[in-house]
């Protein structure tokens, strides 16, 4: 008998069987109000709390109790055992013999697809992420974020959502002019040098040329002692930087060092070259897309390394600025009576909207959140990023149900800001449809990060010392290829970053992340290709025989309700967006394998009995390949 979901079918059938002891102890309950919970290993398998049904029967506590539990004695289950009312709690012990045919043989029908389970309302989302300047490459917090949205979406698509990954190409602002501004005199050096890495390197040494020039023509002109020593501070931060960038780019730092020194004023070039991008001159854009296409491609490698794959790369320049999607919201915010003139700026009043407890409940605004104003516009007329996002969550939102965005806790403000404007405009539910998916930051012991000073560790040098250091441990071991060093090397990043709940603080180490022992990618892998390597060695011997799951027993058990949870859990992480559900239940399960192998021969146990442990562990094998597929990880031939 096959089901979607074994350990729904399992409460079912504890319903059923409460529904029928309640009729022989002469008790009316609601079954709507049976839960059906993992019991405390000593108490059984599955516990159901007593307390919500006692209270609509009129009696007591203790004689619900008492007469639940002497009905219970009277009235015989297959699958189900009695085994006391302790605390509150009635408790029931699974037969395997019943229990492990349906969950078995629902692994082996829904096979791949074992643990997709639709959704009842399924919904268009869009998934955004990832969504880095593309003037530098990515750097560990783009990692944490890509890996995140790319679980989201797998797991979102498990329940029938017509789920997209969009990336959101942010190609308007004087930072990207700074990049152009460079990387226009000098990309015809770049040789072999990855192409966001080359474009990274040129927008921080432009930003660190620039600024010395300014600092060197503020310390002419200082008289303040200490301000000078100040200033000559920073100077010298600048300029060990740019020696560093000199010795690994001499001809490129060369040349934009001319280009900075031989320009009387570069940041008025440079503001140039934003303008006319924004005003769409031929000249602009053909510079400007030039620029960040090389970035680009170098970003689009990293992600292709990883397995990301994005249905829409949206141009922000296209989508807010160009079409005056921009300017039409700000007009329309405009007549909400919610925006006004202050020293010149235009100003959104977020914070007298978030004063209602209704708006806030509508925009999803958690009760205590600060909420400042909003500035649209500068004084100068130019507009902000939440400004434009504005325009881009309209466009969004016209093609979805429901929008994630996948982005760091930092922009907390800004996304509560971007909700409220959105309600203003009339989104009234735009709490529900508009999600901020907030992460904490990744902490590298000894880094800051700032890629405007070129501080920062890339995506790249993690990928490749992860992977590195996967090869090395599996050479030790003597088995595993290349192939297998790059999938162990990635999915170790992905299970680190995925196990812990987004709003934690990561502190990467790398003990944790190549683990083979416990809790990691590694780990979960090895499980797998543990029960693939029993599998194989079955067939070697040529045992090909069906076996028949009625023959496991409680030696099996643990295993069996842990493959039977696998749907719900999937469920449960897909409904909540918590992905590290996932990765607890794998770790759980392949504890419990190991440990079950550990202490129970399967290839030398009786003939029926050896064909019937070989199916659980090809449900195993099969339940921990569809887990690691919900995450990105994908599983090594040999480890």
């Amino acid at each position: 008998m096959a089901v979607e979901s074994p350990s729904w079918f399992l409460r079912d059938k504890v319903k059923e069987y409460i529904g029928r002891i309640a009729a022989e102890a002469g008790v009316e309950v609601n079954l709507g109000l049976v839960e059906a919970k993992r019991a405390q290993k000593q108490y059984g398998d599955v516990s159901v709390p007593l307390f919500k049904l006692y209270r609509a029967t009129g009696l007591s506590a203790e004689e619900f109790f008492k007469r639940l539990g002497e009905a219970a004695g009277r009235v015989p289950d297959n699958l189900l055992r009695f085994k006391g009312v302790v605390n509150g709690f009635l408790n029931l012990e699974v037969n395997p013999s019943e229990y492990a045919p349906v969950v078995l043989e629902s692994i082996r029908v829904h096979g791949d697809r074992y643990g997709h389970i639709a959704s009842e309302k399924r919904e268009r989302v869009i998934v955004e992420f990832v969504s880095a300047n593309p003037i530098h490459p990515l750097h560990i917090g783009h990692l944490r974020n890509g890996i995140l949205g790319d679980a989201l979406q797998r797991l979102l698509k498990s329940r029938g959502h017509d789920v997209k990954a969009h990336f959101y190409i942010d190609d308007v602002g004087l930072q990207v002019a700074f990049a152009v501004y460079g990387f226009q005199r000098v990309k015809g050096l770049r040789g072999s040098e990855k192409p966001d890495h080359f474009v990274g390197a040129i927008y921080t040494m432009v930003n660190l040329l620039v600024e010395l020039k300014k600092l060197k023509r503020e310390a002419e002109k200082e008289q303040d002692p200490h301000k000078v020593a100040q200033i000559n501070s920073r100077i010298d931060e600048y300029v060990s930087r740019l020696k560093e960038y000199s010795e690994q780019y001499p001809e490129v730092f060369n040349t934009l060092a001319d280009l900075v020194r031989e320009s009387e004023d570069p940041e008025a070039e440079i503001r140039r070259i934003n303008r006319g991008y924004e005003e769409g001159e031929p000249w602009a854009v053909k510079a400007t897309r030039e620029t960040i296409n090389t970035c680009l491609d170098g970003i689009k490698e990293t992600l292709h390394r990883l397995g990301i794959v994005f249905d829409s790369w949206d141009w922000e320049s296209e989508i807010t600025v160009w079409s005056e999607a921009t300017e039409d919201a700000l007009r329309k915010l405009s007549e909400t009576g919610l925006v006004e003139r202050k020293d010149g700026a235009l100003v959104f009043r977020a914070d007298l909207l978030a004063e209602s407890r209704e708006v806030r409940e509508a925009a999803g605004i958690p009760t205590g959140f600060t909420v400042v104003p909003l500035t649209l516009k500068r004084s100068d007329g130019t507009t902000l990023y939440t400004t434009r996002d504005i325009a881009y969550s309209i466009w969004k939102l016209a093609r979805a149900d429901k929008v994630i965005n996948v982005i760091a806790t930092q922009q907390s403000l800004a996304q509560a800001q971007l909700r409220l404007a959105l309600y203003a405009l009339g989104y009234r539910d735009i709490g529900r449809r508009l999600l901020h998916y907030a992460y904490e930051i990744v902490m590298l012991p000894g880094t800051r990060m700032s890629s405007r000073k070129g501080v920062y560790v890339s995506a790249d040098e993690i990928i490749q010392e992860t992977v590195d250091r996967a090869r090395t441990e599996i050479k030790k071991r003597g088995l595993g290829t290349e192939e297998d060093a790059e999938k162990i090397g990635l999915g170790a990043l992905k299970f680190f970053m995925l196990s812990q709940t987004p709003n934690r603080v990561i502190t990467f180490s790398w003990e944790r992340v190549l683990d083979f022992e416990q809790n990691s990618g590694p780990f979960i892998q090895y499980s797998y290709v543990r029960a693939a390597s029993i599998l194989r060695k079955a067939s070697e011997q040529g045992i090909t025989g069906k076996g028949d799951p009625r023959l496991l027993g409680s030696e099996e058990k643990t295993v069996i309700l842990l493959l039977g949870e696998f749907p719900s859990t999937v469920v449960e992480a897909a409904d909540n967006l918590r992905p590290d559900i996932v990765t607890s239940y794998l770790n759980t399960l392949a504890s419990e394998f190991n440990r079950y192998y550990d202490s129970t021969p399967v290839l030398k146990a009786p003939e029926g009995l050896r064909e019937a442990r070989l199916e659980l562990v090809r449900a195993v094998a099969q339940v921990l390949s569809n887990g690691m597929s919900l995450l990105g990880i994908q599983p090594p031939q040999r480890m």
